[in-house]
């Protein structure tokens, strides 16, 4: 990840605690976010049977795990990231975000969701604020809006409907 945004990536010491407890790969830490409530993602991503539990990994931590810089490229962990977020504390995910450097794709999930996840624009602005100014993302690299989102087509009744993904 942190080649695709041209960044240098840190040596995590949450991700060594994370493989220590068998999360040593970004699939595992899918397949967790899936565990916590990623059901979007489950035909690829099957739930783990050993969650650790939130006292050891929380969902803030979870999050920027799946976002961290040093690990492969792979937009699923992006995308089950964004849906994670729904389930956490702003503050406290901009606390861990900072600590593991993943400011940059929070505030980019962040600014995409204030503009297709209605209705929760207050939690989403307090993210922004408490991560800070953030420079944007180069489009190309981050997956499309539409990846965050559920949406249903056009039908007689007239325009669909979009909802973004969470794990509320």
């Amino acid at each position: 990840m942190a080649q695709e945004l041209r960044e240098t990536s840190q040596i995590s010491p949450l991700l060594q605690s994370a493989r220590r407890m068998g999360f040593d790969s970004t699939g595992k830490l899918i397949r967790l976010a899936v565990t916590r409530g990623c059901y979007h993602y489950a035909p690829g991503y099957p739930p783990v049977e050993d969650d650790p539990g939130l006292a050891k990994i929380s969902n803030e931590e979870l999050v920027s795990l799946l976002l961290l810089g040093s690990n492969e490229y792979e937009p699923y962990a992006i995308r089950c990231a964004a849906q994670l977020v729904s389930s956490c504390d702003a503050e406290l995910l901009a606390f861990v975000g900072r600590r593991e450097r993943v400011e940059r794709p929070l505030a980019h999930i962040a600014r995409v969701a204030l503009e297709h996840d209605a209705g929760s624009e207050g939690f989403w602005n307090k993210l922004l604020d408490s991560l800070g100014d953030q420079a944007p993302i180069p489009d190309g690299i981050m997956p499309h809006w539409s990846r965050f989102v559920s949406q249903t087509g056009v039908t007689r009744g007239g325009q669909g409907s979009i909802k973004w993904l969470n794990c509320l």
